[in-house]
């Protein structure tokens, strides 16, 4: 019997199949950063929600904010239909904890949340300085509204899997990190 090609091997040379890794985290608090990497040491495609809303936003044109918000929708319904079409994946997004177990319904598989931690000061200076696509429509943002928003969000979700926790204010180490969800499937 053949090892599937996104499979990681444990010692015994026995295939574990990675669960779906559901990254979560205020906005700015490195998802991206921790996911792109993790999706590679897995060995599992990466399905980033920014990605796939940057790609609508060059197929169909940039506007205001509410616009970026109806693409943020569309967005979500496209991750989740690319994830149940997947054996495993690093899903990238900023998951709202109002919404998360009724969107990822579909997906039928082990999930492990892997959540960056940072504080929350910290992720609010890093949103402001980046920059990102301008369909996102981040100048229309009330900087006080965004402020608020750090301090109000709760994270880390606790509803979806194992929660493994990363410190990403210093590098995060992604084998090892993988290592983690590989044993918390478990």
């Amino acid at each position: 019997m053949h090892a599937r090609p996104n499979a990681v091997h444990d010692q015994t040379g026995v295939a574990d199949r990675p669960p779906f890794v559901v990254v979560t985290g205020l906005a700015a608090s490195g998802k991206t950063t921790v996911a792109v990497p993790l999706a590679g040491a897995l060995r599992v495609p990466l399905v980033s929600k920014d990605a796939i809303k940057e790609a609508l936003f060059e197929a169909v044109g940039i506007g205001d904010l509410q616009w970026s918000n109806i693409l943020s929708r569309a967005a979500d319904a496209a991750l989740v239909e690319i994830a149940v079409a997947l054996d495993a994946a690093v899903l990238d997004n900023y998951w709202h904890r109002e919404t998360v177990e009724r969107l990822l319904a579909p997906v039928q598989a082990p999930m492990v949340e892997v959540y960056c931690r940072v504080d929350p000061a910290v992720a609010r200076l890093r949103f402001q300085a980046r920059t990102r696509h301008p369909g996102h429509a981040d100048d229309e943002r009330d900087p006080e509204a965004v402020g608020l928003s750090f301090l109000a969000s709760r994270f880390p979700l606790g509803m979806l899997g194992p929660v493994i926790e990363v410190d990403t204010e210093s590098p995060v180490d992604v084998v090892a990190l993988a290592a983690e969800v590989i044993a918390a499937r478990r």
